[in-house]
């Protein structure tokens, strides 16, 4: 064999049969806590501009599912932006209907449950959302400042489980 030629250098891998150890858990909880923190705190911006801060809690919970458990069936693009749709679809027409009454809450929060519950649009924080929303006395603005959140939180669903370095990373990092 003849003198080898210069390349790229090639990756050192593990022996066969061995991995590589992982890092800590805290290192994997502490990239995925500031994911978390800089998609709410955004969110938080444009709630607090519209001063809907009512309806934070449910979009929280969304953003923590989509970055902490971005496989679980909640955290799901398709289940989120078609459950928070039903929402403000639901809300709105309620508000205009009945008002901001216990009835309208009712009916808003029994809809919603039974959306999320008899199809394959499974989203639980939308339940809360639906109570929030009535509580909030402000129905176009509620709607508008909703479907902004709405398409944060929806393209970090999105687009979270699909870089892949950053999957990869994540992965391989247990919580």
């Amino acid at each position: 064999m003849g003198p080898s030629l210069p390349g790229p250098a090639k990756a050192e891998m593990p022996p066969t049969g061995t991995t590589a150890p992982l890092p800590s858990p805290l290192e994997s909880i502490a990239v995925r806590f500031s994911i978390f923190l800089a998609i709410f705190l955004a969110i938080i911006g444009i709630i607090f501009a519209s001063n809907d801060l009512l309806i934070a809690p449910p979009y929280a919970v969304t953003t923590y599912l989509v970055v902490f458990n971005p496989s679980s069936r909640y955290a799901q693009p398709r289940n989120i932006v078609a459950s928070y749709l039903a929402v403000i679809a639901s809300s709105e027409l309620f508000e205009f209907l009945l008002g901001s009454t216990v009835l309208a809450l009712a009916l808003n929060v029994i809809l919603v449950a039974g959306f999320i519950s008899f199809t394959p649009y499974s989203h639980p924080p939308a339940v809360a959302l639906a109570i929030f929303s009535l509580l909030i006395h402000d129905p176009p603005g509620f709607a508008l400042t909703s479907v902004v959140v709405l398409i944060i939180v929806g393209a970090a669903a999105v687009v979270i489980p699909r870089i892949a370095p950053l999957r990869r990373w994540l992965e391989t990092r247990p919580i």
